[in-house]
Order: C-alpha cells, then sequence, then structure tokens
C-alpha cells in the first residue's frame, strides 16, 4: 500500500512540478507594515493533490505579482507574525520558509527569498536571531524533516519541520522585498554588517542609514563607516544596542526607500541558568544578546510562568540576575521566557545547573546515535562541551523533574541514557568525560522483566521514562528524547598547535577553546608566562584574550579553568612581521615621506630602514607609522624595513608629474611650454607624448629642455592633424596621466608650402597679395621674388643664399604663423646620359638647394648610397658624380638630403653590348665584342642559351652542344640591352672512321664519327652536307671523290656511307654547303693492310728458295716483302692470296724466336708475322742408318733402300720379308691385339702442365679424368674426340683429339712441314683449346707417357729394354723391335706457326714436372719400361695444335733363334697396342703389325673401333 502511495504521488510530482501557473487567480493581501503582499495556495483545492515543501518552494519562487518575484513567505519578525496570525496566513498545516538541508539543526531562510542564507535558528545553541516560534518539541532531528509549516491551534500557532515526503494542503507565497535594501540583524554587542540591494541608490559619502526605534522614535542611530563593497553593496558599523527598529536610507540624491524597512537587533538567547525554586531566591542567566538595560529586560520561568524581577545586569549582554516573585510549586523552571526591548525569545532547551554541570533536555525525537553524536556532542553551554547524559541518583532525577518543561500535548519524558550492558546487571559509560567507567542507572522497574533483560548485550541500548522511571531497551532506529550533561572535561583548544598572529601593537585574540568552564568558574589566560585579560565568546565557543604590544614570536598560550590546564604547547601567539601599507609620494623636489603600515615598532632601536637618501627618521605613531626625508629626486626607489627580527619590503614612488599648462600649436607642430609640478631636473630622463585625437597617434615631443626645475619644459611637438589630443609627460618612468587628462589643441593655420621644381610655393586660403607681405626664409628675405594672393603664392628664381630655415609671414601686426620649410632638392640637367661601361665617366648635375650634408643616391628599384669619394659637391648648385663603370639602361639618380627630402630624378644609360667577331674553334666558340658583363651578360646562339665558359668585358667564350648547336644568329643581352647580331655557322668535326675499308673489288660501308654533322640551321634551313675523300696514292685510285649513298645514323654526330674499293691510305673531311662553305678537319684513314697468313713453303736454313707466302688485301705493283730486314727478291703474284719471292734463307732463327718475321708492304701498308720457321734436317740415326742398305732422306726423314732391301731402316730381305699378319682385334675396353704378338707398346697423353717464366709448375690437368663429350668417325681410318675438365673445375678447358691410321706409307704436311708416315704407324693431331693461363710469360707442356716391357727374352736369355733420345724424335728399343716417336719440329699457336721443343721427363729431366705430376704404379712395375716427354707450346690465348707420330720397326732374326721352347727360328712380329689414357685424350699408338697388303687397309680399318670411354693407360 505504501508503494501504491508513493507511485501516486510520484505521477502527481511530475504532473505538477512544472505547472508555473498559480493554482489560484492572484489576489494576494498587502501587508500595510512592509508593503509585501500574501497569499495562500490551496495545492490540493485546484489539482486534488496535496504538496511537498520543496515544491511549495520552487511554486512560490515561479510566481510574481506586480512585477515583483514571490518566494515563499519569510516570518522575520513578531510584528510580520501577528499580522499573518490575523489575516490567517498561520493556520495550522501550511508551508513557510525555513531549512537545515545544508546542516541539520541550523536552520536558515529558504532559497529563492530576499533573506536566503540569513541565520534564522540554531537548535545546538537554543538561539534565534530574528524570530521563531517552534513549538516546545520543534524542531526536532528526526531524519530528514528539514522544511517548516504552520501548527499548532488558531489561537496558538507555531511553527515544526517536517520531511521531503509530507504532503500538506496549502503553502503562503509572499510578493515584494527584492527591490528592497536588505540589513541582517546584529547582536546587541554590535558588529558591522554588509546591506544588500542598494542598486537603485547612488553610494557616495552623503548616504545616510539612519534607524529609528520602533517604540520610541526619539532613539535613533545610523549606520556608521559607510564602505561600498560592489554597484550595490556596502559594509557599515551598526553601535551597540537593543530593540526593534525601523531603517530609512537616503542618497545624495534624496532618493529614499519607499516604505520602512523592519530590523531588530538579534533575539536574547539563554546559554545557562542557575535555578531557584522559592520566592525571593536569585537566579542567575547567562547568554547573549541581553543589552545593557535592566529595566528593558524581562523574564518569566515556567508555563504559567512566574516573574523574576529586581534584574541586575553583571556583565553587559550576557549575565544578568534576577529574583523569583513566587514559588515554583507545581510548576517547572522551564521554559523561560525573555524580553529585552520587545524582543522576546521563549527557551524549553536551556541549561539548568546543578552539582557542578549543567543539564538540559530535548525530546528530539532522534535515534541514539544521532542523540549522541550529532545533538548532544554539539552543544556548548558556558564553554562547555555537551555529552549525553545519565540518570545516576535521585537527587538529579528529582532535579530534572522541578525543571524540564511540560511538552506539548503532556508528551513524556523519554531519555536515551549513556550506558552500555556490561552483564550481570552492570553499566559503563558510553561516552563523555566518564567514559568506560561504571555507570550506575537509577529505574524502579525494568519493563518487560528479567526475561527481556536476559536479551541484552553490549548493543543494547537503554531509555527510561522520566515520570515512572521504568527502564527498557531500544533499538538503535527507535527515536526519542536526551538528556545532555556538560562539563567534568579540561579545558582544551580546538583547533591545537595553532600559532594565532596579531600586529605588534597588540590586541585580540580569538582562542578557539572546548570546555572552558561556566560563567562560576575561575578562567585564567597566560601569554609568554604572563597572565593576560580576555573576554569570553559564547556563541562561537571562543575566548578573546588580549595580547599586549610586542615582536617576534611565536609564544605560547595556556588557558586554566579553576585548577585544569590546556596541554602544555598546544597554542601559540606570533607577532606579524611589518607590513608597509602606504608612503605618501613627495614631490620631485623632495620632502617628508610618510611610511604607514602594520606591525611596525614603537621605537627606532629595533627598527632599520634601508630607503635610499631617505634621511631623519622618526615614529610618527607608534606601530603604526614612521617619517623620514626624502631629497630631490624622481623615478622609483626600492625600500626595506626591518623590525626586530622580522622584514618587509616596497616600492617607493615619488609624485607623478602634473600638467597645469600648455600652449596649443599649429598643425604644422611647433614647440610646446608646458607647465606643472614634479618635473624633476634630469631632462634625460623625461618624455613627451602626445596621444589619442581621431586617429589615435602615439607621437613622442623631441629636443626636451628644462626652462625652470620641477616645473616647467619645453619640447618640439611633430605636425599632426588639427584636433585634440592628450599630453602625457613621463618622468623617470612614473606617468602624469590621472584623471582628468591634460589635452592640448592643434589648430589648422590654413598655411603650407610645397614646392615645384625650384619655385617655393605657399599655400593657404584668403593670402593678401605678396607685394603686401614681408617674406623671409631663414634670414633671407625673398619678398620681392614672390608673387600671387588668395590661395596661393609661388616664389621662383630664389637667391642662392636660400636655403632650409623656418618661413615668417608678416603684414604690419599681422603675424602669421611660422612654418619650417625643408628645401628638396632639384635636379634641373645631367651632362651626360650615355657612359662608358668600363671606364668612371664624370657626370655633372645641376640644379638647386644641394644642401649638405646630402646623400647621392642612384637606381630607383633599389636605391644605392653612392659613397661621399664618389662625387664631388662643387656648389648647392652643382655636383660632379664619378660613375664608374656600369651596364643597363636608364639608371637614375637622385640626391637627397639631411630631412631625407628627394630631389627628382635624371636617367642616365651605359652603352649597349656590341658582338665583333665570333670564331669558332673545334668545339669551343670565341666572341670578340665590346662592352659585355661578367655577371650580366645572357648569351643566344639560334634557339637556345649556351653555357659561358668564360666572359670579360671583350670576350665570350662558349661550347658548342651537340644536341643543340646549329647555324644560326648569335646575339647576347646585357643587363636587358641586346646587342648586334652575328651569324655563326658551324663547321663539322671529325673523331674517326670505322672500319677500315675492305680492299677488294666491291664497295664497302664506313661510318664516320664526329659533331655538328647536320643539314639543318637552327631555323630549320636545309644545309647541304657532303664527305669528300681524296687518295693517298692517286697512281692506285682516282684522287678525289664523294662518298655515296650517306645515311644519318645519330643526328648530328654519325654518318654512314659507301667508299669504291682501293688500296693504301686516304682522307675524308665533312664539307658543309653554306655561305662560305664550312670544311671540317681531315681525317685520315686507310683500306685494309696486307694480311700475311703464312709461309707456305718448307724451308732449310741456307738453303734458297722461291718462297711461297699466303697473304690478303695486297697491290702487287707496289708491294715488297722483307724476311726480318732483309728484301725478299723478285716479288710476284701467284694468286689473288699468294706472293712470290725469292729468299736466300740465311738468316738463323734466334733461339728465343719461335719464327722469322714475315713483313708484306703494300701501297704503304704494311702486314707482318713471325711465321717463317725452318724445317728440321733429321739424321737416320734412329733408323740404324739405313743398316747401310739404303739412303738417308733427312727432310722427313726416311730410308731409301737399295733394291732388294725393305724395312724401314733397310734391314729386312725382301725375299724374306714376313707376311701381314690378320688385322687387330679391338675389344671393348680399347685393347687392339695383333696375333701372334707378345710385345706391346702403350703410348697415352697423361698431363697438361702450365709452367711459369722460371720453369716452375703452375697447375695441371689430368687426363684421366676427362669427360668425353664427342666421337665422331671422319674416315674409315679417321676418328675425332673431345671432351672438357669440368669435374676438375676448369670449364674453359677444351681438348681434341684426331686419330689417324696409315696401313701403308706416306707423307702429310702440317704446319708448312712435311712428315714421312711408315706403313702400320699412327698420326695423332692434338689441340688444346680455352686454357686460362695465370700469366702471359707462362707456357703449356703436353706430357706423353710410353710404356712396353722391361725386358725380353732371347735364346732363353733375358734381354733389357732401352730407348735413345734425339731432337723431335725418341726411340724405345727391345730386342725384336723398337718403337719411334717423331714430333714435328712446328706447332700452331693461336693459326700461326711456331718452332716446338721435344723435353725428357724423369727424376734426373725436368723433374720439376716429374714430382709435380707425381709417380703411377707402371714407375714402381720392375716389369714395365715407362718413357715421359712433353711438348712445349708458347702462350697462346684461343688455342695450340701438335702433331705427334708414331711407327714400329721391325728387326730381322737369325735363323737359328729360338722358339718357344727356345729352339725354334720364328719371326717375332710386336704388337702395338692403341689404348688411351685412363679419362684424358690419350694418343693411341699405331699397331706395327705386319699383314697381308691386300688386306692392308680394308680389314684393318673395318675392324678398328677405339671406345674412349673403355681405354686405359
Amino acid at each position: 500500500m505504501k508503494r501504491i502511495f508513493h507511485l501516486i504521488f510520484f505521477l502527481i510530482f511530475i504532473k505538477h512540478s512544472f505547472c508555473l501557473t498559480p493554482p489560484q487567480t492572484l489576489n494576494p493581501i498587502k501587508n500595510p507594515l512592509n508593503q509585501h503582499y500574501y497569499q495562500v495556495f490551496d495545492n490540493k483545492l485546484a489539482y486534488g493533490v496535496q504538496i511537498t515543501g520543496p515544491n511549495a518552494t520552487n511554486y512560490c519562487n515561479s510566481f510574481s505579482y506586480n512585477g515583483t518575484k514571490g518566494y515563499l513567505v519569510t516570518f522575520t519578525s513578531e510584528e510580520e507574525w501577528n499580522w499573518g496570525k490575523t489575516n490567517n496566513l498561520t493556520t495550522s498545516g501550511m508551508w513557510i520558509s525555513g531549512s537545515d538541508a545544508e546542516k541539520t539543526g541550523v536552520w536558515k531562510y529558504s532559497k529563492g527569498s530576499p533573506e536566503e542564507d540569513d541565520f534564522m535558528y540554531n537548535l545546538y545553541f537554543d538561539k534565534c536571531y530574528s524570530f521563531c516560534i517552534f513549538g516546545s518539541l520543534e524542531p526536532n532531528l528526526i531524519k530528514d524533516e528539514h522544511w517548516l509549516h504552520t501548527s499548532g491551534s488558531v489561537t496558538v500557532p507555531y511553527v515544526n519541520n517536517n520531511g521531503p515526503l509530507a504532503l500538506l494542503d496549502k503553502y503562503v507565497c509572499e510578493f515584494g522585498g527584492y527591490e528592497e535594501p536588505h540589513i541582517p540583524p546584529s547582536p546587541t554587542t554590535g558588529s558591522t554588517v554588509i546591506i544588500k540591494r542598494l542598486n537603485s541608490f547612488t553610494i557616495d559619502n552623503q548616504l545616510s542609514i539612519i534607524f529609528k526605534n520602533r517604540a520610541d522614535s526619539s532613539k535613533t542611530f545610523s549606520c556608521t563607516t559607510i564602505k561600498q563593497i560592489d554597484t550595490g553593496s556596502v559594509e557599515c558599523a551598526i553601535p551597540p544596542g537593543q530593540g526593534k527598529y525601523t531603517v530609512a536610507i537616503k542618497d545624495s540624491k534624496n532618493k529614499n526607500n519607499n516604505f520602512p524597512i523592519y530590523w531588530n537587533y538579534e533575539l536574547p538567547m539563554i546559554g545557562g541558568v542557575y535555578p531557584v525554586f522559592t520566592k525571593g531566591s536569585t537566579a542567575s542567566i547567562t547568554g547573549a544578546n541581553f543589552g545593557t538595560i535592566a529595566s528593558e529586560i524581562t523574564v518569566t520561568l515556567g508555563a504559567p510562568g512566574v516573574s523574576c524581577n529586581n534584574i541586575i545586569i553583571t556583565q553587559p549582554h550576557e549575565v544578568f540576575t534576577c529574583v523569583l516573585s513566587e514559588n515554583l510549586t507545581g510548576n517547572k523552571f522551564l521554559p523561560i521566557t525573555i524580553t529585552v526591548s520587545t524582543n522576546t525569545f521563549i527557551s524549553f532547551k536551556a541549561a539548568i545547573f546543578y552539582n557542578g554541570y549543567y543539564y538540559s533536555g530535548f525530546l528530539a525525537w532522534a535515534t541514539f546515535e544521532t542523540s549522541m553524536i550529532d545533538y548532544a556532542s554539539n552543544l556548548r553551554i558556558d564553554g562547555q562541551i555537551g555529552h549525553m547524559g545519565s540518570l545516576y541518583d535521585d537527587t538529579l532525577i528529582k532535579f530534572t523533574n522541578d525543571t524540564l518543561p511540560v511538552q506539548n500535548g503532556n508528551a513524556r519524558w523519554i531519555l536515551w541514557q549513556n550506558a552500555k550492558y556490561v552483564g550481570n546487571g552492570n553499566f559503563v559509560y558510553i561516552t563523555g568525560p566518564n567514559i568506560g567507567k561504571p555507570c550506575i542507572l537509577k529505574y524502579k522497574s525494568i519493563i518487560g522483566g528479567d526475561a527481556v533483560k536476559a536479551t541484552w548485550t553490549e548493543n543494547t541500548r537503554f531509555v527510561i521514562y522520566l515520570d515512572t522511571l521504568e527502564l527498557t531497551n531500544m533499538t538503535l532506529s527507535s527515536h526519542t528524547g536526551v538528556l545532555t550533561e556538560y562539563g567534568g572535561t579540561p579545558p582544551s583548544f580546538t583547533i591545537p598547535n595553532k600559532v594565532n598572529t596579531i600586529d605588534t601593537i597588540g590586541g585580540k585574540v580569538d582562542i578557539g577553546i572546548d570546555n572552558y568552564g561556566t560563567i562560576f568558574s575561575k578562567i585564567t589566560v597566560f601569554f609568554n608566562g604572563k597572565s593576560v585579560p580576555f573576554e569570553r565568546d559564547y556563541i562561537n565557543g571562543e575566548l578573546d584574550v588580549q595580547i599586549a604590544a610586542g615582536f617576534d614570536g611565536p609564544y605560547e598560550i595556556v588557558v586554566r579553568v579553576d585548577t585544569l590546564n590546556t596541554t602544555a604547547n598546544s597554542q601559540f601567539v606570533k607577532y606579524n612581521e611589518p607590513t608597509i601599507i602606504t608612503m605618501n609620494r613627495v614631490p620631485t623636489t623632495g620632502g617628508v615621506v610618510t611610511i604607514a603600515g602594520s606591525s611596525f615598532s614603537n621605537t627606532l632601536s629595533n627598527t632599520l630602514l634601508t630607503f635610499k637618501s631617505c634621511s631623519l627618521l622618526s615614529v610618527l605613531v607608534p606601530y603604526k607609522s614612521y617619517t623620514c626625508t626624502l631629497p630631490v629626486g624622481s623615478g622609483t626607489i626600492p625600500v626595506a624595513l626591518k623590525i626586530s627580527n622580522q622584514s618587509t619590503t616596497a616600492i617607493y614612488k615619488y609624485a607623478e608629474p602634473s600638467i597645469t599648462y600648455s600652449n596649443n600649436i599649429a598643425q604644422v607642430g611647433g614647440v610646446l611650454s608646458i607647465s606643472g609640478i614634479n618635473f624633476g631636473i634630469d631632462s634625460s630622463l623625461i618624455q613627451v607624448l602626445v596621444t589619442g585625437g581621431s586617429d589615435n597617434v602615439n607621437v613622442t615631443c623631441k629636443n626636451v629642455a628644462i626652462i625652470e626645475d620641477h616645473e616647467k619644459i619645453s619640447c618640439l611637438s611633430p605636425p599632426l592633424s588639427p584636433d585634440t589630443y592628450n599630453l602625457e609627460i613621463i618622468v623617470d618612468g612614473i606617468s602624469s596621466i590621472t584623471p582628468p587628462q591634460y589635452q592640448i589643441e592643434y589648430f589648422n593655420s590654413d598655411l603650407y608650402t610645397n614646392q615645384d621644381k625650384a619655385d617655393l610655393l605657399i599655400n593657404g586660403k584668403d593670402l593678401p597679395d605678396a607685394t603686401t607681405l614681408s617674406i623671409i626664409l631663414g634670414s633671407v628675405n625673398i619678398s620681392s621674388y614672390c608673387l600671387g594672393s588668395q590661395e596661393l603664392i609661388r616664389c621662383s628664381n630664389l637667391p642662392l643664399n636660400v636655403i632650409s630655415g623656418t618661413l615668417s609671414i608678416t603684414q604690419g601686426d599681422k603675424i602669421y604663423p611660422s612654418i619650417p620649410v625643408t628645401l628638396k632638392p632639384w635636379i634641373s640637367s645631367i651632362s651626360n646620359q650615355l657612359l662608358d661601361t668600363i671606364q668612371t665617366s664624370d657626370v655633372t648635375i645641376t640644379g638647386r638647394y644641394f644642401e649638405q650634408p646630402i646623400k647621392v643616391l642612384k637606381d630607383n628599384n633599389n636605391e644605392e648610397l653612392i659613397k661621399d669619394q664618389d662625387y664631388t659637391i662643387n656648389s648647392p648648385e652643382e655636383i660632379v658624380l664619378h660613375i664608374f663603370g656600369g651596364f643597363g639602361l636608364n639608371h637614375t639618380i637622385v640626391i637627397e638630403n639631411q630631412n631625407q627630402l628627394k630631389s627628382n630624378k635624371v636617367i642616365y644609360s651605359f652603352f649597349k653590348p656590341e658582338l665583333l667577331s665570333v670564331t669558332q674553334v673545334e668545339d669551343l666558340v670565341i666572341i670578340i665584342g665590346r662592352n659585355l658583363s661578367k655577371t650580366l651578360t645572357t648569351l643566344i646562339f639560334g634557339s637556345y642559351e649556351p653555357a659561358i665558359k668564360s666572359i670579360d668585358s671583350n670576350r665570350i667564350e662558349f661550347n658548342l652542344l651537340t644536341s643543340k648547336s646549329r647555324n644560326g644568329d648569335i646575339y647576347v643581352i646585357v643587363d636587358s640591352q641586346k646587342s648586334n647580331y652575328l651569324l655563326l655557322e658551324i663547321y663539322p668535326i671529325l673523331y674517326s672512321i670505322k672500319p677500315i675499308a675492305s680492299s677488294f673489288n666491291s664497295t664497302s660501308k664506313i661510318t664516320i664519327s664526329g659533331n655538328y654533322l647536320f643539314e639543318e640551321d637552327s631555323n630549320n634551313n636545309a644545309v647541304a652536307l657532303q664527305f669528300q675523300y681524296t687518295f693517298k696514292t692517286p697512281s692506285i685510285n682516282s684522287p678525289v671523290g664523294f662518298l655515296s649513298n650517306c645515311l644519318s645514323l645519330i643526328v648530328g654526330t654519325e654518318y654512314e656511307c659507301d667508299i669504291q674499293p682501293g688500296y693504301g691510305k686516304f682522307e675524308i673531311i665533312a664539307i658543309s654547303k653554306s655561305s662560305p662553305s664550312q670544311i671540317s678537319n681531315s681525317l685520315q684513314s686507310e683500306y685494309e693492310s696486307p694480311i700475311v697468313l703464312k709461309v707456305l713453303s718448307q724451308v732449310y736454313l741456307n738453303e734458297p728458295i722461291d718462297l711461297l707466302i699466303s697473304v690478303l688485301n695486297f697491290k702487287i705493283d707496289y708491294t715488297s716483302v722483307f724476311i726480318e730486314d732483309q728484301e725478299c727478291e723478285n716479288v710476284s703474284i701467284v694468286d689473288q692470296t699468294t706472293i712470290k719471292c725469292k729468299y736466300q734463307s740465311t738468316i738463323p732463327l734466334p733461339i728465343e724466336r719461335k719464327g722469322l718475321n714475315v713483313k708484306v708492304i703494300s701501297a704503304n701498308l704494311s702486314g707482318e708475322n713471325d711465321c717463317l720457321v725452318y724445317s728440321t734436317l733429321y739424321d737416320c740415326e734412329l733408323l740404324n742408318n739405313c743398316s747401310g742398305h739404303g739412303d738417308c732422306n733427312k727432310k722427313l726423314p726416311k730410308c731409301i733402300c737399295y733394291q732388294g732391301w725393305r724395312g724401314q731402316d733397310c734391314s729386312i730381305d725382301s725375299e724374306k720379308y714376313p707376311p701381314q699378319p690378320e688385322p687387330p682385334i679391338i675389344d671393348e675396353n680399347g685393347s687392339t691385339t695383333f696375333p701372334g704378338s707378345k710385345i706391346n707398346y702403350t703410348i697415352a697423353i697423361t698431363h697438361l702442365v702450365e709452367m711459369d717464366i722460371t720453369d716452375n709448375p703452375v697447375r695441371f690437368l689430368s687426363l684421366s679424368e676427362i669427360e668425353w663429350t664427342n666421337r665422331t668417325g671422319l674416315s674409315n681410318s679417321s676418328n675425332f674426340y673431345s671432351g672438357n675438365f669440368n669435374k676438375q673445375g676448369d670449364n674453359s678447358t677444351i681438348f681434341e683429339l684426331i686419330i689417324h691410321y696409315f696401313s701403308d706409307q706416306g707423307e702429310i704436311e702440317f704446319a708448312g712441314e712435311t712428315l714421312y708416315m711408315p706403313e702400320n704407324s699412327i698420326k695423332y693431331q692434338a689441340t688444346i683449346l680455352g686454357w686460362k693461363f695465370s700469366s702471359e710469360l707462362n707456357y703449356l707442356v703436353t706430357i706423353f707417357k710410353s710404356k712396353t716391357d722391361s725386358s725380353e727374352v732371347y735364346n732363353c736369355e733375358s734381354i733389357d729394354t732401352q730407348s735413345k733420345y734425339l731432337k723431335n724424335q725418341y726411340q724405345i728399343q727391345t730386342f725384336s723391335t723398337s718403337l719411334t716417336g717423331k714430333f714435328a719440329s712446328r706447332a700452331i699457336i693461336d693459326d700461326r706457326i711456331t718452332q716446338t721443343e721435344l723435353i725428357q721427363i724423369d727424376k734426373q729431366n725436368n723433374s720439376k714436372i716429374y714430382n709435380f705430376i707425381g709417380a703411377s704404379t707402371d714407375d714402381i712395375d720392375n716389369s714395365k719400361f715407362t718413357l715421359r716427354t712433353g711438348v712445349i707450346s708458347p702462350h697462346f690465348t684461343i688455342k695450340t695444335i701438335i702433331d705427334p707420330s708414331f711407327g714400329q720397326l721391325l728387326r730381322p732374326e737369325d735363323d737359328d733363334d729360338e722358339d718357344t721352347n727356345c729352339n725354334s727360328n720364328k719371326w717375332k712380329v710386336p704388337v702395338i697396342v692403341v689404348v688411351s689414357v685412363v679419362g684424358g685424350s690419350t694418343l693411341v699408338a699405331a699397331a706395327s703389325i705386319l699383314y697381308y697388303r691386300k688386306l692392308k687397309e680394308k680389314k684393318s680399318m673395318k675392324r678398328m673401333s677405339i671406345s674412349m670411354n673403355s681405354m686405359k693407360d
């Protein structure tokens, strides 16, 4: 049900909380006492719902009537309440102003009222400020009851508080008061108050605020010492007094408040009471606001009241006594009703003194916690802190029954007890001075008996019914009354360890203190160990201690109450450091300075003043001021004041300057004469400023001078527009600006001058005829040179002695304002306007007013000052300028005088640039000219701007650009001046001709490179370009011609052309067909030179021969041949590639050379080659010198057998020549076996070794690791093999091998040498390509290994194998046969023929190579005979070719030769097995076999098959 109620209320609140329209028609009633309007609003009648206090406040604040704002009614006086009571405004159940929402128990008037934030009532002190009429139980401390409403009956209405959800039908709004001044009440002791809302009054020193006693109009007083706070507020002093008053306010304009303002001193407040109960007994009452007039005080005790008469005031405003007129039998001591001068207050909560303590009771209807903490502990009575009390004995119970008032409705006194249950019927105090000590509760019975008692714990809280002394426990949330006890605690400072401050003059210090005793206690205050006087402030809980004058500190304060002292060193007083507040400002003439402030001294003995030049220090007012005498001066001075041990600083200022007079001046400016004070004596410290005016100027007056110290100065003020300006003087940083500011006037004299060339023009209005005037410029009378009137007078042809100065014009006694005239220089002529660009030119400038000092400036865009030494002033009318060359047009000359006035401009120019010639030197162009500038020149050639390489005044050099340079015009621009044009026709430049022209019968193409080979000029006009050739051997070719079919490959730089066939040398030029033609440099070239390929003849030393030479590119008619330096005779042509000549063969071949030089010269061109190698002549030693049966042919070598003999060495009888065996059988492993043979020969190429120049090995490749990549049969008797060495990390070297088998004898040719091949022999041709030498001085050795059995058995006897080594050949001999290896004496190196050399390699011969490649298994096999040889190839780039051959030689056997049984007679037919070196290019030896002639080549080659992969070493 409760929740439904709250919801309904919330909805109603939402509906009406924003309703700003009054619930009834506004028809308020007027209070004639204060002219305010009041109206009761019935919310329930209007809307059917009641209203809360906060909403009532908001509603009234939203209403207005008659232009005045509404607010919830504020009853601030008894008269207003009584009027409201008469007019039914106090009927029970209506919301009125008042709230303690900010602090519970401290009541203020509600927000929105004129009295907002004024105090109404303080529950803790039971103090009412202006008017209160609470019920005996009000205002209570029920939680959240922060709003007030009327209550009681119609005849006895009062006010009580209620909560935010409390609902009433009505509320009362008041209108008026916001426009009225508001004056808060004052204590009877008097106070300073702030009066607000004086905005409609003029606040000045004539404002009066008069208070008139409402009971006796003859009693008045004024609020004094009025001080304005802001535009609508003042502060003033209310004197001590008592009673009620009306207030009248009046300002200097006679404005009054329209109706009286009701005001009263604060109502009396009762603090503590010493009670009496019998007639004639004297009661003592303490408190505040009792006033000083005993006759104005009335007191009644209890209800109905018994008067207490014979009032005696024992302490003004705070304590009085009275005598009880009747016994209080059957009556209570409280309430006490006290009236002071018609201000009445009824106290239900006064504290009553009993047995050394005060006690007060209040049915606060508060919880235990609220009663103990928020209420009782906040109470202060007569210097004592309150705490919750307990009924501990019968006399106290009786005392409280006799004193506590009867409550409304005879409500019972139910009092919380300061007791905590600790078991066994025992209690201890919860709070107060006896906290934790045993507590005795006096009660007669326990409600609920022992059963209830058994439930008690230490958290149980108790109450006692005062009338029946019943004890019962209550919950913590229960609400009831409280008995407060005061006393029993030593005094203590409210703010411990506080350092209070006071001026050195001494005075009152407010010491906040608790438990400082009662009015009857003896209180002593000690300061710095001495007793000092004091006053007690009951309301604020303070002792107002009077401190004597002193210095420094802090010093200790101790308070003793009876025999109890405050804690030592817990409160101090310190004297303030000195503070300078004011220092009068003496004039600049000096004077006495009064230094006023606070916390000064009364003696100079502890005073130290640091104040430059201020002397004669003395104390003016002790503790407050000093005087000293300051001399003449100005500006500011730092001041330091030290009193005892404390200091302060300040800045002193002399009095500001003040202007009393200044003359006005014309708009052209002039001298200001200024009078006043405080100008000082130093003009350098004075500034005079003219400011303001319609243009808001700020200018400085120059040439300040002191006319009279301190009082008169003058200065020169600049021209300004006619207007009124502010005049300000600043003396040493201090300005004269103080309202009102002094002003001067610039007036329009209507007189000014200007200049027309050399004429002076005087302008004005209504000027008289010049002939009637005296016109003086400076000291020269120029009247006779001036004509005109009205608005213009022109003064022409002025005398030469006229200079700038003051223009004075008078006409009788009429004096015109003097005008300063500064004549502007005028140039009338210049002697020379066209100047040399290099040489210095003297230029004469004539004119007027060249007054020194002057400046001569040149160039109008960026004026440059001409130095003094660069011109000569002959007179004020003539200047000679020395102009040191330059460039450009329209340079200006201006003359400026010392007043920065510039003359008119005159113009001069420099000669323009001129080009005289232009020359091309290859890529460089040289221009000869005049008037050229190093920095200002721009060069134009054709359509582009070349970069200048070098330049001086007469010469320019720049480089042509192939990409841009074309025939065209050249000109320059120097500082905007353009030169004449010169035509530059570029001659071509040739750089190269490629390739060499062919000498054959057909034309060949050549490429000509160069620069400027263009067929268009810069304007894109065609230019003919041709290339002309001239032969240097005219008899061979037509001497001159032009290349044909020329085609541009790269524009301007490269052409391709056809040239006719020919021989010898020629030159080419390029001809650009312009006018005249431009011819390039000549470029020499030639046809292909003779190329000597080789010598075709086999030549033997000292054997003359018709030498055949293979040559290309020769013309036989102009050809000669040389062998070394010896000319070969009878040169003739064999064919187009062969020359024949007679050579005597007498020139030996040097050891270090591989061939003789053959040079062919044809048509002045030559070619040569070291290609003539002598063939070797061999003897027939290895052929047994032909066995005596034949002749030796040493060129082959070969035995020519006599008839009847056969065999290579002619050792076999023809009739006994053995038959041919079967052809050899080659298996898949590559081994070749001839039937019936027992002796095998193996020959292999094993290594390629690189040697350096010192014959040390560098690296080698082993042919055992070769990888064959090609095997091809070339014919029935020839095979081709090719492989690489990638596996050995060599990716460049290629090894090629051709093997050819000769079944019959024959001859072959290799490198121009004829070699004899016997029957059954094999020839090899080994080619090595791509070998990368580590040095060009290194050479290559190709190593051959020959192997056979180490011995042969003959006639059962072992015969050792032997070897023989000769030039280019060797022989291995067994008993029955021998193997002969022959090597051509020549090798082919990079397509040229050179001699070669065969070396033996073993442990004794060429051992470095032997050790480098290492020994093989055959070397340590005793059954085998091994021979290593090497062929040397010189350094080559591409390839080398070597050509060895191998054959066998049969020996005849005796008829009695043993057979296999050592007795047979047979021919031993040796077999030569042809195998390949493991992995390498093995040279396969020919098998020396005999077989039938009819099958010789057909059968043997058919069966011959060599597998290079399967061959073994």
